[in-house]
C-alpha cells in the first residue's frame, strides 16, 4: 500500500518581518507504508527565541501542530493532542536544514505537511513566515 505525502507550504521563499526565510523544496511524494519518510525545510535567520513549527493538514481539516522545536533543535515539544507525534522526530542539518523524520509512515500519516517558525513557543503576532494559498 502506498501512502500520498505533500509538503506543499513554502515551496517558494517566503521572507517575513523579522527577516527569517523559510523555503521547503519538496513538493510531493508517495511512500510505501512502513518505509521511512523525511521532509526538509530551510529556515534562516532564526533568533534564540524562534522555534521551528511542523504541522499536518487532513482534507476539509485544520492544522494540526505535530510537534516543535528551538533554534538548534536540541529541545523537541510533541503536541499531546495529536495521537501520532511521538512518529515523528527532527534533526538540523547543514545550512539551517530543519528535517522531519516519519520513521514508519502509517495511513494515519497522509495529509499536507507545513512548516513555519515563531518567536515563541506560542503562535504570537510576530510570525517569521507565512502560509501560502
Amino acid at each position: 500500500m502506498y501512502i500520498d505525502v505533500c509538503a506543499v507550504l513554502f515551496s517558494v521563499i517566503v521572507v517575513g518581518v523579522l527577516g527569517q526565510t523559510v523555503k521547503q523544496p519538496e513538493l510531493s511524494w508517495t511512500k510505501g507504508e512502513g518505509r521511512r519518510a523525511y521532509i526538509s525545510c530551510t529556515v534562516t535567520g532564526l533568533q534564540s527565541d524562534n522555534y521551528v513549527h511542523w504541522y499536518q493538514q487532513k482534507d476539509g481539516e485544520a492544522l494540526t501542530r505535530i510537534l516543535y522545536v528551538n533554534k538548534g533543535a536540541s529541545s523537541t515539544i510533541h503536541n499531546p493532542d495529536f495521537l501520532d507525534a511521538k512518529d515523528f522526530s527532527v534533526k538540523l542539518g547543514n545550512n539551517d536544514v530543519y528535517t522531519l523524520r516519519i520513521d514508519a509512515v502509517k495511513q494515519s500519516h497522509s495529509g499536507v505537511y507545513y512548516c513555519a517558525c515563531w518567536d515563541t513557543s506560542s503562535h504570537s503576532e510576530t510570525n517569521c513566515s507565512h502560509p501560502l494559498q
